[in-house]
């Protein structure tokens, strides 16, 4: 990792509002129906001006774009009244780019196979506080937003494809080795895991869409309207280890990854809450993290582990649940005696002993 990485460049960008929008408040703007709750009605009314010359053009631009959808995710759910957030800073240090799985063997899918050689790479934003989430990836003209690869995306957009992580359905995976790994974009949730609330969409200019890769086959938003993925469900936090899931990408006929993207989040604050950006974040398969339990005690130790994830699971911690308890101690007991069990040989002299159960205790 290099340190430049983690200096994400910080922007009041869009609660800077000209007067008119500032005069307003958040339920004035989103509230369109009058019912004290910016709710789902409201989503179907954004969405439905998003790309026109709307009134829900809160930064006045004359045309309802992506700032305007960024103004209002935060609020989405929100009960009236509600004031505009204070904007955070330091709670998004920086993007995390991982290799996933290197495939040596080809796996059939259900319209293309992924070939040997190809790379599966993800993508996450690391998080300083564990209740802030991740809102929104996008780009613009003022910020674009570029994915390329020196290949192709496997699996992105088309009739058999997907483009964000809601489009990928579990069943497919048993019959099709490949599709566990086809391209998608998330704001958190994982590919096959489908937690109550968690929801995540896509908008973009008719003429951009953002499930069609440009001439070079990369993923881009850079036009005057823009485009995201967002979250559009339960705002609520689904981060493991500080690290929020932000893409999978699968790179056919080729091995490198790169990009630039920017992001919205909603931040907790000691009082209250907050919203942050960060924009012309980097990412390179040049600059890979490795994760992994860097505990050099534990059994599942990774010396080339970057970056701490998962749990560590040290000796004595028979169900592997991160912690010494009465359940892993009656294990032990359950060893005693035992001539063969290398589990339960914490001072590896070849036999379960009171010596071994001394030496649990210790960890207890």
């Amino acid at each position: 990792m290099t340190f430049s990485r983690f200096i994400p460049v910080f922007a009041v960008l869009l609660f800077l509002l000209p007067t008119r929008a500032q005069a307003q408040s958040p339920c004035e703007w989103f509230d369109w129906d009058g019912d004290g709750v910016v709710g789902a009605n409201t989503w179907v009314y954004v969405l439905g001006q998003y790309d026109t010359a709307g009134e829900m053009d809160v930064d006045s631009s004359g045309w309802v774009d992506v700032r305007d959808l960024l103004a209002f995710i935060p609020f989405a759910g929100a009960s009236c009244p509600v004031e505009w957030y204070d904007t955070s800073t330091g709670h998004i240090e920086g993007l995390v780019l991982t290799e996933f799985a290197v495939h040596e063997t080809e796996l059939a899918g259900m319209s293309d196979n992924i070939p040997a050689g190809s790379i599966t790479y993800r993508l996450y934003a690391e998080m300083s506080h564990d209740e802030d989430v991740i809102l929104a990836v996008y780009g613009d003209d003022e910020d674009p937003l570029t994915i390329s690869s020196d290949g192709t995306f496997y699996g992105f957009g088309g009739d058999f494809g997907t483009v964000v992580v809601d489009d990928y359905n579990a069943v497919f995976s048993a019959i099709f080795p490949a599709y566990p790994f086809t391209t998608l974009l998330s704001c958190g949730r994982l590919p096959g895991e489908d937690p109550d609330g968690l929801l995540t969409s896509h908008v973009s200019h008719w003429q951009a869409l953002l499930e069609d890769l440009d001439v070079n086959g990369d993923m881009v938003l850079s036009d005057a309207t823009g485009g995201a993925w967002f979250t559009n469900g339960l705002q609520i936090p689904s981060q493991q280890d500080g690290l929020v899931f932000i893409g999978q990408f699968t790179v056919v006929d080729g091995a490198t990854l790169e990009g630039t993207l920017n992001l919205l989040a909603k931040t907790e604050l000691e009082e209250g809450q907050g919203i942050e950006f960060a924009e012309g974040l980097t990412f390179s398969s040049d600059e890979l993290d490795v994760l992994g339990c860097m505990d050099a005690a534990a059994t599942n130790y990774n010396p080339a582990a970057t970056i701490s994830f998962g749990v560590c699971f040290l000796p004595g911690d028979f169900n592997e649940d991160g912690a010494y308890t009465v359940a892993d101690l009656l294990t032990l007991l359950e060893l005693f005696g035992c001539d063969n069990c290398p589990s339960g040989d914490l001072n590896n002299d070849g036999i379960v002993s009171v010596q071994d159960i001394l030496i649990w205790l210790g960890y207890f």
